[in-house]
């Protein structure tokens, strides 16, 4: 038993952190789960310790508790600048749950899971969005995924905020008022909707409780005109996402597959029609399919590639791991 190698792979969001710990020829030993690791919500320490918590969860179901594991890959959503990889690869090393560990983008994980390698894009859409691909170059690019105030165009919490921004247009009398206005209250739980201001400015209502709005604006859709048109433009920026990263990787003319994931996705087809045809239009060849398989496999995946071929410095394979990744 002491002469094997072990490898483990983890994602960590803002609602919790699954960790996958196997051999690195793929086989997958044991799975534990603990809190969110998104170092932006809840700090760097705590972040730390969710990752550890949930290696150790996965290390005691495959029966390796007290043995040292070779690499670790952990992906996390809260990568989005040279400081935060700074940041992430600073506390995942603290964590001290491998022998080399390494913090990636989920970006990262999500693609290779889809496409282990092979050209590709991936988009998700939830509390946030981007999208990501990787070439015959074996070239990655990353687009979007820059937050809320600055872009999140397609994510859960833009068409949350666009709605209440349509809301106060609508209590104006600048734009026809429609059942968007109660179903903001009620989604919100106010009685007038000037109060959903306070909430805003004055409260500093999150962005999760914002992006809870979006399945609201997709039921609504079937009989608001509005929130059809809330949605549709979501799905219009996330083919945005999509067409920019292949344009970027020269696929926009070849046979590539596209792979959405993400509860942004669930709205419906007032968004996905007009995501899909966006996408086709531009680039013709593309396949769109729902990805079936965890991001989390991506980063144990290439824990494992890492683990086998004995690379040198920190590389992964098909991908840099550096803050010059985007």
């Amino acid at each position: 038993m002491s002469a094997e190698r072990y490898v483990v792979g983890v994602d960590g969001g803002a609602t919790k952190t699954v960790a996958i710990v196997g051999t690195p020829e793929g086989e997958i030993l044991g799975r534990g789960e603990a809190g969110p690791s998104n170092h932006h919500n809840i700090g760097a320490r705590a972040a730390g310790q969710a990752i550890k918590d949930a290696v150790d969860k996965a290390k005691k179901r495959a029966g390796l508790r007290s043995t040292k594991l070779d690499i670790a890959v952990v992906a996390l959503a809260a990568i989005d600048s040279s400081m935060d990889s700074k940041t992430a690869t600073k506390f995942v090393r603290e964590a001290k749950v491998a022998n080399r560990s390494f913090a990636i983008h989920d970006s990262i994980a999500a693609l290779y899971a889809a496409t282990a390698g092979s050209p590709g894009v991936i988009v998700n859409s939830g509390t946030g969005c981007f999208a990501a691909g990787t070439s015959t170059a074996r070239r990655y690019v990353r687009v979007g995924g820059w937050g809320n105030l600055i872009d999140d165009k397609g994510s859960a919490f833009d068409i949350g905020m666009r709605a209440i921004a349509i809301g106060f247009r609508m209590m104006d009398g600048r734009t026809p008022r429609t059942r968007l206005v109660s179903i903001l209250k009620r989604g919100l739980r106010v009685k007038k909707f000037d109060e959903i201001q306070d909430l805003v400015y004055v409260k500093r209502i999150g962005v999760y409780e914002i992006a809870k709005l979006a399945p609201l604006i997709s039921r609504a859709s079937k009989s608001d005109r509005v929130c059809r048109d809330i949605l549709e433009e979501a799905g219009l920026s996330l083919a945005e996402l999509v067409c920019t990263a292949a344009r970027q990787l020269k696929l926009t003319r070849k046979s590539f597959t596209v792979y959405i994931m993400g509860g942004g996705f669930r709205a419906g087809r007032y968004l996905v029609n007009p995501f899909i045809s966006e996408v086709k239009r531009q680039c013709p060849r593309a396949r769109i399919t729902k990805l079936e398989i965890e991001p989390v496999k991506g980063s144990f995946r290439l824990a494992g590639e890492l683990c086998k071929e004995g690379l040198q410095g920190d590389r992964l394979g098909w991908v840099t791991i550096s803050a010059e990744l985007h």
